[in-house]
């Protein structure tokens, strides 16, 4: 049941705040609310060009409304070419309405990372972690969550790890599922050295990714975990590998392999269509998955299957091209 109403709170949250700004209308104006209900609808269908619009003429005519202010400012990070510096202003107007709006800070702090501004995202997330959840705030005890995550990441990105990992396992408390926090502590545990331990988040990661996804991605950092699944389906693989389970490894990078050999005999390249400001270059770290799968056949002794597989990396337009260029010399080696 707890589980059930965080996720509703996150859901209400990531809608762009209804039940925060519901909070601030006076019982005597039923209507409030409900007239912002079109714009709403429009969000919901993500017709973002005439949100846009709707919202843009809503606020010009009602400046000191917090709520549409709010998501106002949703639509310009998420629409396809958004106009960030409009989203910061509608922001900024927002919190000096409301400035402990939980739902105005967590989208304050998306903008700071979208415009890679670490310190300011830093410092909202810490105020919203010392404000604490709350005892029947649904709302605020979903940005304090939220805030977790993304301060751990900033933590174990700065090498403060023991930070992150402590606000990682917080965050698994709420949300015994969360694949991504897992992802970030195989990460961490890799990096200190700790193998078997990372082996153990990792797949975890990928098991519960099977079973858990964020209602709504965008506020988590989209090129990050565009691909999670790969990349630590990917990172398993390398592990298994190091560790002497070669076996288990290609059994995991196999699968992979074909996935990315499919990817780059693709000769259709969809247009590039442009870009929400809360969209990033996706992380494809995975697309190095035939260099893995060949190092665990090589260890496995299949050394015949492993050279046949360099070559074929090693002919590829995906993945790192110093990587590439190894993999010739692997092949060679190897036969």
């Amino acid at each position: 049941m707890r589980k059930a109403g965080m996720r509703m709170a996150i859901a209400i949250l990531l809608a762009a705040g209804t039940v925060g700004a519901a909070r601030a209308v006076p019982p005597e104006q039923p209507a409030g609310h409900s007239e912002l209900e079109e714009g709403e609808r429009l969000i919901r269908q993500r017709d973002w060009a005439a949100a846009e619009s709707w919202f843009y003429r809503f606020v010009k005519d009602h400046p000191d409304n917090a709520e549409a202010l709010r998501k106002a400012a949703v639509v310009e990070l998420r629409r396809p070419g958004g106009d960030v510096v409009r989203a910061r202003k509608y922001l900024e107007r927002a919190l000096k309405i409301e400035p402990d709006n939980p739902v105005g800070l967590i989208l304050a702090a998306k903008l700071h990372e979208v415009k890679g501004e670490k310190a300011e995202t830093a410092k909202i997330c810490d105020r919203l972690i010392e404000m604490g959840p709350g005892r029947s705030d649904p709302v605020r005890a979903s940005a304090v969550h939220m805030c977790r995550f993304i301060r751990g990441v900033l933590y174990e990105d700065a090498g403060d790890w023991d930070r992150a990992v402590e606000l990682f396992q917080k965050v698994l408390e709420r949300e015994v599922h969360h694949a991504y926090a897992e992802y970030e502590l195989g990460q961490i545990a890799l990096a200190r050295g700790s193998k078997e331990e990372a082996a153990e988040h990792f797949r975890k990661a990928v098991e519960d990714l099977n079973r858990w996804a964020p209602i709504e991605s965008w506020l988590y950092p989209s090129g990050r975990y565009a691909y999670v699944r790969e990349n630590a389906s990917y990172e398993l693989g390398r592990v298994l590998t190091e560790l002497g389970r070669a076996e288990e490894a290609i059994a995991v990078l196999e699968p992979l392999f074909r996935q990315v050999e499919l990817r780059d005999k693709s000769r259709q390249r969809p247009q590039v269509a442009p870009k929400a400001p809360v969209e990033r270059d996706p992380d494809v770290r995975f697309e190095n998955a035939p260099y893995a799968y060949a190092e665990a056949l090589a260890a496995a002794g299949r050394r015949k299957e492993a050279a046949k597989i360099f070559k074929a990396f090693s002919r590829m337009h995906l993945g790192d091209p110093e990587l590439r260029q190894k993999a010739r010399s692997r092949a060679k080696r190897l036969k």
